[in-house]
């Protein structure tokens, strides 16, 4: 007889499963205060110290907020909450910034073409009223990385595809703090350029031509981060360029 090894679990680990598997079955509701920690310590048979171990753990995955002098109480993890985390890795680490834009290359370009290929008359209103205030800004408007991130945040939802629309809204808050170092360094002409390029392309339903427009926008955006943190320390890894991912198949 064979048998596979049993592997420890910690004590946090399994209380904050549990608290889980409360959020799961109704028992606990978004809204909801918990226990006091006393209590859901005795409940669980455990330490406070574990207890305050799982109870972070849940609030770092946005399923808890903890409130200070008022307890802490049940969410629903939205985009900020999840991206924190990666924020974390980023602003620790600063060359994992490397990292975050090859995966943008991967996926972003393949978004615009979903965007041009699922065009609709809603799409094309948003897109178009994007353009005009874009570029309606002057040098060094702080509304600049606003502005990109709606733009962005609006081919991702003209893709119409929920998972990576997910994707982008959890990680928003690293790519806002990326962009708060490139697009000083970069300035609004040259941004809204290329987002015109993309956004012609796209209302032209165009997916080869959205697709290079913003493969050839993210490469100018990562030269720009990489001129703007060169004087790290450790500066970010060389990054490939021109990636040729695989393109996301196109619904019927």
């Amino acid at each position: 007889m064979s048998a596979t090894p049993v592997k420890q679990v910690k004590i946090a680990d399994q209380v904050a499963e549990e608290l889980q598997d409360w959020l799961r079955s109704g028992e606990l509701t978004p809204g909801m205060r918990l226990p006091p920690e006393r209590e859901l310590a005795a409940r669980f048979g455990v330490s406070r110290t574990s207890l305050r171990d799982a109870l972070r753990r849940l609030e770092l995955l946005g399923y808890l907020n903890a409130r200070q002098g008022d307890g802490t109480y049940v969410r629903v993890p939205d985009g900020e909450a999840m991206s924190q985390p990666f924020r974390s890795l980023v602003s620790t680490l600063p060359q994992n910034a490397a990292d975050l834009l090859e995966f943008r290359m991967l996926l972003e370009p393949e978004v615009a073409a979903l965007a041009a290929a699922r065009l609709t008359p809603q799409v094309r209103q948003e897109l178009g009223e994007s353009l005009k205030r874009q570029r309606a800004l002057k040098e060094a408007d702080p509304r600049l990385g606003r502005e990109d991130a709606l733009f962005h945040g609006a081919l991702a939802r003209a893709a119409r595809n929920t998972v990576v629309l997910r994707v982008l809204e959890t990680l928003r808050g690293v790519l806002d703090d990326v962009r708060a170092i490139s697009l000083p360094a970069a300035g609004p002409y040259p941004t809204v350029s290329e987002h015109e390029r993309i956004i012609q392309a796209v209302l032209a339903q165009d997916q080869d031509g959205a697709r290079q427009a913003m493969r050839e926008h993210l490469q100018d955006v990562t030269r720009t981060y990489r001129k703007a943190v060169e004087g790290l320390t450790d500066p970010a890894p060389a990054l490939d360029l021109n990636p040729v991912p695989a393109p996301f198949p196109q619904q019927e």
